[in-house]
């Protein structure tokens, strides 16, 4: 029977995607395990992989390169060669019974092929694919998801733009310089009635930001409407935390609070859940990592906390901000994470309601670490300076209640004002005193 290829999915909240580009002609003989097409989602471009060897086959009803479509969208068929002189491609698709679709797993399992999942919209079982992290045209420069968006809505070839990022790769800063001097270079033009404003107030361009915005919006709104957010806010006396090491050689308060948060979650598992038409315990803990870019806010995942180090998380830290930063980032690093830590301390804030990354538990927040002199001793009354800082966990009440929650919080200040219980000498570290 034919093999189908349809929009996958790449991760839970996906829900319509972009054909890219055919890797492979209509009539080219496919290999078992090619690449035949590149899809776009919203955060990350792969290539989808057909499992089946025989002759692609792409139906007059397909849609073009370039036009987004809903995950399940037929693209075309791998026909076997014995097939091939009977079959029409146009005469509808096979039964499913009969036919096999490439779809994509959930994001917390990596995508493994011969495996299978339930898909999440119909709960039947179909056949994972295997998606690579890509920004390629076949004889282009390398270009990621958000700069070829950029591109497209700033009306740039980029093919012709030179990369700044990794290895040449063209990132959407490139894009978005281009298109700076594309505008600077017909400053006498007048403006036509189509180009008026677009930001909404005072006639200025807009920056190419308006995809990723939507995106965003989008996913804050679908968090908003369909989980049943509660924040609760504490203070942790951090003074003993933040001394860990010396300055030149000081984690960054991601580092301390992810690795912390993971022992939490070990210990109250069900914060570490996801809802998809009911709770979901899920065995790995991964933790995302807010990360501010020229493009919108994206949550990177540190894979595995509780397996690493304190010196390897920074390390995948770094990494991860990094790569954000450049417009880097592979779908691999941005699918999958089971909890959120964000940080607004840096612009002085203390508590906030953090926005749950749907469809996971919970999500905490960190305010800035600034002294205050507080009560040390309340039998005698005695007073002292001390670090302290604010932490908002906001929760999805549909899983998981109030004081379960209050407790998982009540731990992440216990182990962030007893951090030698976390780190010790573990890593290798010595707590200096407070």
């Amino acid at each position: 029977m034919p093999y189908e290829i349809v929009m996958p999915r790449l991760g839970w909240n996906m829900e319509e995607g972009t054909l890219v580009e055919w890797l492979k002609q209509d009539g080219d003989p496919i290999i078992q395990g090619e690449m035949v097409c590149t899809i776009e989602g919203d955060k990350a471009a792969a290539d989808v992989e057909s499992f089946e060897a025989g002759i692609l086959k792409i139906p007059d009803a397909s849609p073009p390169p370039g036009q987004t479509v809903p995950v399940g969208t037929l693209l075309g068929f791998v026909v076997a060669e014995h097939e091939i002189e009977t079959f029409d491609p146009n005469a509808g698709r096979a039964d499913d019974a009969g036919s096999e679709g490439v779809a994509v797993g959930p994001a917390e399992e990596t995508a493994t092929a011969g495996t299978s999942f339930p898909d999440p919209g119909t709960g039947t079982e179909l056949e994972r694919a295997t998606p690579v992290a890509t920004g390629l045209e076949r004889g282009a420069p390398a270009i990621s998801p958000r700069a070829r968006r950029a591109a497209r809505s700033a009306g740039i070839d980029w093919r012709s733009l030179k990369g700044t990022g990794r290895s040449g790769r063209i990132v959407e800063r490139d894009v978005l310089e281009a298109a700076r001097q594309h505008e600077a270079a017909r400053p006498h033009e007048a403006a036509r009635p189509h180009e008026a404003a677009v930001d909404g107030t005072d006639g200025k361009a807009g920056t190419g930001h308006g995809d990723m915005r939507q995106v965003i919006a989008r996913r804050m709104a679908e968090a908003h409407r369909t989980t049943a957010p509660v924040t609760l806010n504490t203070e942790a006396d951090v003074t003993a935390l933040s001394s860990l090491f010396e300055d030149a050689d000081r984690p960054s308060w991601y580092d301390l609070m992810a690795r912390i948060t993971a022992v939490a979650l070990a210990e109250h598992p069900v914060m570490n859940a996801s809802w998809r038409d009911g709770v979901v315990l899920n065995d790995g803990i991964h933790i995302g990592i807010a990360v501010d870019t020229s493009g919108g806010v994206i949550a990177p995942v540190i894979r595995d906390v509780p397996g690493k180090s304190l010196q390897e998380v920074s390390a995948a830290t770094k990494s991860l901000i990094q790569a954000a930063q450049d417009d880097g980032l592979t779908l691999d690093q941005i699918e999958g994470g089971t909890f959120t830590l964000t940080n607004l301390g840096m612009y002085d804030v203390d508590a906030f309601t953090p926005i749950i990354h749907y469809p996971q538990c919970a999500i905490l927040g960190l305010g800035r670490a600034v002294s205050k002199v507080v009560v040390v001793d309340e039998s005698s009354g005695e007073t002292g300076v001390r670090r302290m800082m604010a932490l908002s966990l906001t929760f999805d009440h549909r899983i998981v209640d109030g004081a379960p929650a209050a407790r998982f919080l009540q731990r992440i200040k216990q182990l962030a004002e007893e951090p030698e219980s976390v780190f010790g000498r573990v890593d290798g570290i010595q707590i200096r005193p407070s």
